[in-house]
């Protein structure tokens, strides 16, 4: 179970770690050939435990980085226990020097299985550098980048697929709605926050709510709620910032921890208007889910790019921009204005603090973009070197009615 520092409350720890058994006929203890007499005696398995694989599914590519050659193997673990089962190999490939190289695989992996690399060289351990675990969203692999542990010089290693299941997995244990708001707005407008969370469990499900206030520092929650949710029962909370947090206005995000998967989402609606209410759907998105600044030689640069089309700012519409940071760290976002291959009006620096959102209204004016401008997308990145994770969105308003529209930040595949 992964959690984001900071976003944690002890109540919820006990009885959370569900083991999967090993059901393959492969299944052997860590460390044993996956067949008799292949790998050669006197190699080492570096196992990553820090990033399981996400999601059920099938593993079905795999690229590891060597700076002087080796031959390698991927393995797949599964715990049980104090083991580590053996549940799923690939064949023993040649890495060479100094490059990225690609291998096809064909290996089931259930959600929490270990990647491990296998080594039967003696010498394999120098044939590599400190390397990165890469996640592709909407591919099976591991959890957002990090070091490996173990000090000595472990591979680099990349593994991706197809789910066979969980697809798309918007239940989560842990998630982010990246904005909410009881506050007015332009134009008449009064904004509120309705929150709905469904319990997929088939227990009650203890639910925790942080409220991450715009544009501070949120590693203490600006507020929190807890709140019970029958089995399979939906909780409808009408007045999100009265009711749970207990206050008159604030813009930010919240985030939705859980004792089992839930679904969330919210509906941000103007209240203002004496003809009825005009809202906005939000979802509730996996933390999981953030983008970062990661770069990896070999695969798509853009990956880790957002794109936010249907921008607009002419006499019927104006477009605002929101950004929300999912980690601990602080986070510089850039922003560019595009028509075409073109970069249009001045780009955009954004600077967050741990947990933070921020919101810049009426941004094509904010950047200098011509008014009533056809087609102008915005492209958001996390700078080079920021640490943070986040999520992007653009709120579309028609200024006559107050009516607004929530389109999330699209990516492309991270996997070339």
């Amino acid at each position: 179970m992964h959690w984001r520092s900071g976003r944690v409350w002890i109540g919820l720890l006990a009885g959370w770690l569900a083991v999967a058994a090993a059901t393959s006929a492969l299944a052997q203890t860590a460390g044993r050939d996956p067949e008799a007499g292949s790998p050669v005696a006197g190699g080492v398995t570096y196992v990553d435990l820090d990033h399981p694989v996400t999601s059920s599914g099938e593993l079905r590519m795999w690229r590891v980085a060597s700076s002087a050659g080796a031959r390698v193997m991927l393995k797949v673990f599964r715990p049980e226990g104090e083991r580590l089962l053996l549940v799923g190999t690939s064949a023993l490939q040649t890495v060479p020097a100094g490059g990225v190289a690609t291998f096809s695989c064909s290996i089931p992996v259930a959600r929490n299985d270990l990647i491990g690399c296998y080594c039967p060289d003696s010498t394999c351990a120098d044939a590599f550098a400190d390397g990165l675990v890469l996640a592709a969203d909407g591919d099976v692999g591991t959890s957002p980048s990090s070091l490996f542990s173990t000090g000595i010089g472990s591979p680099s290693i990349f593994a991706a697929g197809s789910h066979l299941a969980d697809v798309p997995a918007t239940a989560s244990t842990d998630l982010v709605v990246p904005v909410v708001g009881r506050t007015p707005g332009l134009g008449g407008t009064v904004w509120r926050t309705r929150l709905e969370l469904f319990n997929t469990a088939a227990v009650e499900t203890t639910v925790a709510l942080f409220l991450n206030l715009s544009d501070r520092d949120n590693t203490t929650p600006a507020a929190s709620a807890q709140v019970a949710v029958p089995p399979r029962a939906t909780l409808i909370v009408e007045d999100l910032i009265a009711e749970s947090f207990g206050l008159d206005e604030a813009v930010g995000s919240v985030d939705v921890v859980a004792s089992a998967p839930v679904i969330a989402h919210a509906r941000i609606a103007n209240v203002g208007s004496e003809i009825g209410t005009f809202g906005q759907a939000v979802p509730g998105l996996p933390a999981s889910w953030a983008v970062d600044d990661e770069d990896v030689p070999g695969f798509n640069p853009n990956g880790d790019r957002l794109y936010l089309f249907e921008a607009r700012q002419d006499a019927g519409f104006r477009t605002n921009l929101g950004i929300a940071s999912v980690a601990a760290t602080p986070l510089t976002v850039e922003v560019r204005a595009m028509l075409g291959e073109q970069t249009v009006g001045t780009p955009l620096t954004l600077t967050l603090e741990p947990f933070s959102h921020t919101q810049v209204n009426r941004v094509l004016g904010e950047m200098g973009v011509p008014p009533g401008m056809s087609g102008v997308r915005l492209e958001a990145a996390a700078a080079a070197g920021s640490g943070g994770r986040f999520f992007a969105y653009i709120s579309r308003v028609d200024n006559g009615s107050g009516d607004a529209v929530f389109l999330l930040g699209e990516r492309e595949s991270v996997m070339p």
